[in-house]
């Protein structure tokens, strides 16, 4: 159901913005740093400037996803550690107390 959920919203948004770049066929001149100039219709401009932004995004996160998984590995260490003192611990005789 999940899949097919996505698949739904997929095909809406590609739908969506097939009939927008239709919808916004009108030329734009983009103008950059060091005189670098770029003449395009607007949709393609707006798609390169959301692929910049989910890169930059991606990128931004990076650090965190790899710093959270470095936790996850050590704490992963430690259950096994902590799980092998708990079968070193019941494999201990049990000694009569009186």
């Amino acid at each position: 159901m999940k899949r097919v959920s996505y698949l739904i919203v997929i095909v809406v948004t590609l739908l969506f913005g097939i009939t927008f770049a239709f919808q916004n066929r009108q030329d734009v001149e983009l103008a950059y740093y060091f005189g670098l100039h770029w003449r395009g219709s607007i949709s393609l401009a707006l798609l390169a400037a959301l692929a910049i932004g989910i890169g930059v995004g991606y990128l931004a996160s990076l650090r965190m996803v790899i710093r959270m998984q470095r936790q996850l590995v050590q704490a992963r260490k430690e259950v096994r550690q902590i799980e092998q003192e708990v079968m070193n611990l019941r494999a201990l005789p049990i000694k009569d107390v009186i």
